[in-house]
């Protein structure tokens, strides 16, 4: 067998081992999540008063039915989260006998970012409530974060159809949002000590079980004791090792949601508290974001077997000017690592201030959350370009001449770029993302899942809106891929082609995704240590408040140490293989863009 038919087989192979993967994940993920078929889970959509329309989640356990109606829950996410955000809890509560609605809001997953949170979740209360297997007026509200302010607003437009409130880290949206007094119903607040939000808004557990007296109007308030509130149940509990961005991966928080509710609701199927389904969910979830990511290389690896494709495809450049040693490793790990992790906060602070709400940029850059990640990542473009002229410089000086194979972009002594070549890239990215989002779509709408680690990593299928609200932010992830991946470190050769391979693909990774993954280390780490929500790093006062608040950037960066490092891997591999980074970095860029940004809300 000739090395081309050796090469397509080997890409068949890879292609059809990464999809047996995924589909055997698909299977175990909605096993998990519908207790193998006894909870029925689909996406809906339901037309608000307004004229606009809310897309769902629902599920639908076995034992709701019209002559036996189930108590319902409505579960209302965080900023920057979407409707899968809380499977977890959704789950769990469904495994329970719960007929659960988990709402898309304001430009999470599929709803439009141009209508009002409260309105978006009102509508799914009352629609949940003119249900015919569910109890009427007797619904039960969960919020988590943004959420639970979300959660009050639906109480106060219907206090007479709600059953119990459960917020789910919101002490410090409860004092924003003018408290709780007014409450009547069964309540249930759930704090994490190491909340950074309760210490910057309120301060540390002490202070912020102070504040909840005064809300509450229990004078004796204590943790973790249910209390009678004017005959309803109230329970202020508290939970240790979970930070504000792991609530739907803590088992101390899902264990303290589902006692409550165990409290407020007389549960048609009876499991113990602690019996829980949702981290089997995780692992399989895990394991398929993992193989995603190989599925985008196995894709373009299997286009590039097709002879029109393959013309992009160079022989490998020979590295010249190798860099190597104590003192290329030391000026790696600055620009790689040090620089970026120190100007994070400030640059990703003042941008959130510059481009949020109320400003020019919003109708482009719709995300604030979102814009102070990527001007970091602009910034750190731009110190790659300076390295760059600085690296020209010294190669005119000692009379060397730099071709594109320098620069990843072609083949040894080229010096013309084909513009071919990133149009077949282009191409192929179109077709990759194309194959996957056919893929998300039917895997939530045959098994209703999708898949998503805590928010570490999100695959959602795309909504037209959320392609065109993504363009920005693809071309800002091409820039900055296209220019980080001209400038990754070139290893010497060991002569095993193979292990130069893996070498380059997994040094390339950690130096791309090692800045924020060390400061998230440090951050949360650290807060996770001193336990009160206390931070490591100052935060920034650029709201004006007096006080140092969240940028919230670095709040959402998980994914980016996923993601970049990910798709970094991706465009090393395929350029090991085909001798140019077009191959790579274009659809990487789209791939990027498209899965991060349908994984966060497009608004605030």
């Amino acid at each position: 067998m000739d090395k081309k038919a050796t090469e397509k087989k080997k890409a068949v192979r890879f292609f059809a081992v990464t999809m047996a993967i995924l589909l055997i994940c698909s299977i175990m993920i909605w096993g998990f999540q519908t207790a193998w078929g006894k909870v029925k889970v689909e996406r809906i959509y339901i037309n608000s008063q307004d004229g606009s329309t809310v897309s769902c989640l629902i599920y639908i356990p076995e034992n709701a039915t019209d002559e036996t109606p189930a108590p319902v829950a409505l579960i209302f996410h965080g900023r920057s989260n979407h409707a899968h955000s809380n499977d977890t809890w959704s789950m769990e509560l469904a495994r329970r006998g719960f007929v659960v609605l988990s709402p898309d809001l304001q430009g999470g997953g599929e709803s439009s970012p141009d209508v009002d949170r409260s309105v978006q979740a009102i509508t799914t209360a009352e629609y949940a409530n003119s249900l015919s297997f569910v109890q009427k007026d007797s619904l039960n509200l969960v919020g988590y974060s943004a959420g639970t302010q979300t959660v009050l607003q639906t109480y106060h437009a219907m206090p007479d159809k709600v059953n119990s409130v459960c917020e789910v880290f919101g002490p410090f949206m409860m004092m924003l949002s003018g408290g709780f007094e007014d409450v009547d119903t069964n309540f249930g607040l759930i704090k994490s000590t190491a909340d950074q939000y309760d210490y910057f808004f309120i301060g540390d557990p002490d202070a912020c079980l102070e504040a909840m007296k005064g809300m509450s109007g229990i004078e004796n308030l204590e943790i973790n004791k249910d209390f009678d509130r004017n005959g309803k149940l109230f329970r202020y509990a508290q939970i240790d090792g979970t930070l504000h961005q792991t609530g739907n991966i803590s088992g101390a928080t899902i264990e303290e949601i589902v006692k409550f509710e165990h409290q407020v609701v007389k549960m048609p199927v009876e499991l113990a508290d602690n019996d829980f389904a949702w981290k089997g969910q995780q692992i399989f979830s895990g394991i398929a974001c993992i193989a995603m990511m190989f599925l985008l290389a196995a894709i373009i690896n299997l286009l590039m077997q097709n002879e029109f494709f393959a013309r992009a495809a160079n022989e490998v450049p020979t590295p010249k000017n190798i860099r190597k040693g104590a003192k290329a490793w030391a000026m790696d790990i600055l620009f790689s690592l040090v620089i970026p992790a120190l100007i994070f906060v400030h640059i990703s602070a003042y941008t959130i201030k510059w481009t949020g709400l109320g400003t020019k940029w919003v109708k482009i850059l719709p995300s604030a959350n979102l814009n102070g990640i990527m001007a970091w990542l602009i910034v750190l473009a731009i110190i790659g370009i300076v390295r760059m002229v600085m690296r020209a410089n010294k190669a005119k000086k000692e009379g060397t001449q730099l071709t594109l194979g320098d620069y990843a972009l072609d083949a040894d002594g080229v010096t013309k770029i084909d513009w071919s070549k990133p149009a077949k890239a282009l191409l192929m990215g179109l077709i990759a993302a194309v194959f996957v989002f056919t893929w998300l779509w039917l895997i939530e709408g045959f098994l209703g899942i999708n898949y998503q680690v805590w928010n570490l990593s999100t695959y959602l299928k795309i909504s037209p809106m959320r392609i065109t609200r993504s363009i920005p932010y693809i071309l800002i992830i091409f820039f900055v891929m296209f220019v980080g991946n001209m400038t990754q470190r070139c290893l010497p050769s060991t002569g095993n082609e193979k292990k130069d391979m893996w070498r380059h693909v997994i040094i390339n990774m950690v130096l791309t995704a090692s800045a924020l993954f060390v400061l998230l280390l440090i951050q949360y780490g650290g807060s996770m240590l001193i336990g009160t929500g206390e931070t490591i790093i100052p935060q920034i006062d650029i709201y004006g408040t007096g006080k140092n608040t969240s940028s919230g950037s670095l709040d959402f960066a998980f994914g980016y140490c996923y993601m970049m490092g990910g798709t970094t891997g991706v465009v090393t591999y395929l350029y090991r293989k085909y001798g140019n980074i077009w191959v790579g970095v274009i659809p990487a860029a789209i791939f990027a863009g498209l899965v991060t940004l349908s994984g966060f809300t497009l608004l605030g």
